[in-house]
């Protein structure tokens, strides 16, 4: 346990040294299969990535095809939980976007010149709001950049195309809880997926995990989770087929 704890520190000085200097770092591609400490890379990629909005970025209403864009910036209308970002300040962890699956490079770039847009700035962030939730996919807005939770664990694990919470299981066997090791996932099908990096403590009751969005924060970032919690609300461990 202290060995791959003193790992994990190591990997997370080098990921945020990636992240915090300039330039955006790069993810690895998709392949058939990716090892723990890859998994662990790519979603410090995503949580210590360092960015500027501006207010081009900022996005509350219908997109030019009609579908609607909620941006978390701290300023948003509606009382949402969660908003978080602000315009002109550094913003660490991408931000939450239903339907996304944007790598940081790829975000970065939007940010400032979107094609879908016509060379305009992308929406930073897209919120998985009840309407969104109720409508699915038609509610996935090219217009806006970011990543949402399934699209994150996709990316993590080396995946062409972001599988959905549905899909991620046909990928995946069941683990034991006990036996839940980095790059492993607590998946609720149909709802939401996160990551699992290390536990907390040797009762396995609490363990360090990752995730794009949603609450406490629309946004990636990484979190300790009480596994009575999550057992309680139907959270399933489960390992990619293809981990190393």
């Amino acid at each position: 346990m202290q060995a791959m704890t003193n790992a994990l520190t190591l990997l997370t000085f080098s990921v945020c040294l990636g992240a915090c200097s300039p330039g955006v770092p790069e993810i690895l591609p998709p392949a058939s299969s990716v090892t723990r400490r890859e998994a662990l890379e790519t979603s410090r990629a995503y949580t210590a990535m360092v960015w500027k909005g501006s207010s081009r970025n900022v996005r509350h209403g219908e997109d030019p095809d009609g579908i609607r864009i909620d941006t978390p910036d701290a300023d948003a209308p509606g009382g949402h939980a969660g908003t978080w970002w602000r315009p002109g300040k550094r913003s660490t962890g991408m931000p939450y976007k239903w339907g996304g699956f944007d790598t940081p490079r790829q975000f970065a770039a939007r940010l400032k010149a979107d094609a879908a847009s016509g060379g305009a700035p992308a929406a930073a962030g897209d919120m998985g709001t009840a309407e969104k939730q109720a409508a699915g996919d038609a509610a996935v807005s090219r217009f806006a950049a970011g990543v949402d939770c399934s699209g994150f664990v996709s990316r993590c694990w080396r995946l062409d195309r972001p599988f959905s919470t549905r899909e991620l299981p046909a990928l995946s066997r069941p683990v034991p809880w006990e036996e839940l090791r980095t790059g492993d996932i607590l998946i609720a099908p149909g709802r939401h997926v996160l990551l699992f990096i290390q536990w907390v403590g040797t009762a396995k009751d609490r363990f360090m995990g990752s995730e794009a969005g949603p609450l406490p924060v629309w946004k990636c970032g990484e979190h300790v989770f009480s596994r009575s919690s999550l057992e309680k609300n139907g959270y399933l461990p489960m390992r990619y087929r293809g981990m190393l």
